[in-house]
């Protein structure tokens, strides 16, 4: 397997942070929103359906705030360099837009008391989450896609001086 140069990668361990914390939320919102949907009660009623929405909601809540920390521990060095760089502008900032979207609408479902408004919120969270889920697969194998077509480094002008050929 030949390894792809991480000009800008955080460490491997604030990868597999956000990595797996992004997995669990989408795997609870998309758990979440196949029981709500299939159930004709939703929250309106108790018992088993209101019981495990209830507890994947938590959960996910649990995952939002993590997902914060480990965003801000990329906002803190992956992505100022990703700018400075000039590299995958495009797929990053759409990648923060669904973040700061996502961030917004949570704080509504959490602190509005408007049904209208918690419902609109509501909407868009499952929309946004779900593009989230899938843009940043898309940042990242747009950056490996980069990275391997590159041509490779050269091996420095000391070396090719030493060259027996120069």
């Amino acid at each position: 397997m030949s390894s792809v140069p991480r000009t800008n990668s955080a460490p491997a361990w604030q990868r597999m942070f956000l990595y797996l914390t992004l997995t669990g939320l989408g795997a609870s919102g998309l758990i979440w929103m196949g029981i709500h949907y299939a159930s004709q009660s939703g929250f309106a009623g108790e018992g088993a359906p209101y019981a495990l929405l209830h507890q994947l909601m938590v959960f996910h809540g649990v995952l939002g705030y993590l997902m914060a920390v480990a965003v801000g521990l990329f906002l803190a060095q992956h992505v100022g360099a990703g700018w400075r760089a000039r590299r995958s502008r495009a797929t990053g900032i759409s990648v923060l837009s669904l973040f700061a979207a996502l961030m917004a609408s949570a704080l509504v479902l959490y602190y509005s008391g408007d049904d209208t408004l918690r419902t609109l919120a509501s909407l868009t969270h499952q929309i946004v989450g779900v593009g989230l889920v899938l843009a940043v697969p898309a940042h990242v194998v747009q950056r490996v896609r980069k990275a391997a077509s590159a041509p490779a480094p050269s091996r420095g002008h000391r070396q090719q001086a030493n060259s027996p050929t120069a």
